[in-house]
């Protein structure tokens, strides 16, 4: 039994680092699919890849050394069905009548291995039938797949690493952990007493996505600046003197032609199902994006930059020139300050527009569009997520 929980352990360890990787790609699918992050949704998805990583884990979990499995004479494979039962009778002394075996049974590995593993994928059809609203016939195909898959990890000596199997590949493993996840399949219809249904949560994901977070715009900003370094860096490697006409002539191409084609989308508005519109939400004039974009790109966010080459360049020059270079740089100062008080006042009302948008008389709307097929939602309905 401590080998189980020595495997547990080490896969909530390593849990932490798999949720970094899986994170972002996590973050912009649902934000394509449903423009939103509900809770909820977010705690399945990650409870069922931790899930994963348990089950994975128990069974390539301990390792031992590649000399030690060298040397092992034990059998590799047992493909006797129902084997089991005659392990348990013959290594337990098992009576349903004496209760003073009862006791030392349950803690036989006859008994408690193939509960274990019973119970092992119990979980696995839970998933399945609930979040992935798989049929009976695929989570059975599913259960009895992933079963073969880690006793295949078993028999291959984890995919040749080891020179022989150091573990038993068994044929009541695969009967067992079915059954199991089976088990797991039809016990599923209980947890609708506590949760909401799949389609609830997609429900409540689609009427959350028609809102547009700060959170949501700052994904589609990341994105949208990602793509303008990745892009230019390569005229700053090849071309390093034209580095900045280059810059210049992509941001402009970028996030004020390209919306302009798109009805508002750039790359990153596209991926978090987000545009640009003006204030009645239709699509904006050329002129809007311009002045959005213009203002943010060139103006707002490049300030430190121009208030430290204004600083840089100052040096030397006869006091009034430098006077004027001191009174620009506050000027770009208190633009840059009001700014930063502005995002940061929007961000804790969750209202209110910034300069470029209130200049440029637009705003960011949602794409999102509820299926077809979706139950009306209830606004008056009060969501727990």
């Amino acid at each position: 039994m401590a080998t189980y929980f020595t495997s547990i352990q080490a896969a909530f360890l390593f849990f932490p680092l798999i949720a970094l990787l899986i994170t972002l790609p996590y973050i912009l699918l649902q934000y394509h699919k449903y423009g939103s992050i509900p809770f909820m949704r977010t705690t399945l998805i990650y409870s069922f890849v931790l899930y994963l990583m348990v089950l994975y884990f128990l069974v390539i979990l301990p390792l031992p050394s590649i000399e030690e499995v060298a040397h092992l004479t034990t059998p590799t494979v047992q493909m006797i069905p129902f084997h089991f039962v005659v392990d348990f009778i013959h290594e337990t002394n098992f009576s349903v009548l004496d209760l003073a075996t009862y006791g030392p049974t349950f803690q036989h590995p006859a008994f408690y291995t193939v509960i274990f593993n019973l119970f092992l994928f119990v979980p696995l059809g839970i998933y399945l039938r609930y979040y992935f609203k798989c049929t009976w016939k695929k989570t059975f195909c599913i259960c009895l797949g992933t079963s073969l898959f880690l006793e295949l990890t078993q028999l291959t000596g984890l995919y040749g690493i080891y020179p022989r199997p150091y573990r038993l590949f068994d044929v009541d493993d695969l009967l067992i952990n079915t059954l199991g996840g089976m088990i797991g399949y039809f016990i599923t219809p209980l947890l609708y007493l506590i949760l909401p249904s799949r389609e609830r949560l997609d429900e409540w994901s689609y009427e959350r996505g028609k809102a547009v977070s700060h959170f949501r715009r700052t994904v589609a900003f990341l994105i949208d600046l990602f793509v303008i370094i990745f892009v230019t860096s390569f005229a700053f490697i090849f071309t390093p003197d034209l580095y900045l006409s280059i810059l210049i002539s992509f941001v402009f191409l970028y996030v004020i032609l390209v919306p302009w084609m798109t009805q508002g989308r750039t790359l990153g508005k596209y991926i978090v199902q987000l545009k640009i519109a003006n204030l009645d939400g239709d699509r904006a004039k050329f002129y809007q994006y311009v002045l959005r974009n213009g203002i943010l790109y060139f103006l707002l966010l490049p300030i430190p930059f121009y208030a430290f080459s204004i600083i840089v360049h100052n040096s030397g020059q006869i006091w009034y020139i430098k006077l004027l270079g001191y009174l620009v740089c506050l000027a770009l100062f208190v633009i840059y300050v009001n700014f930063c008080l502005q995002l940061l006042k929007s961000i804790l009302t969750k209202s209110g527009t910034l300069m470029h948008e209130k200049l440029s008389k637009t705003k960011n709307v949602s794409t999102i569009i509820l299926p077809k097929d979706q139950i009306e939602f209830d606004p008056g309905e009060k969501i727990e997520i």
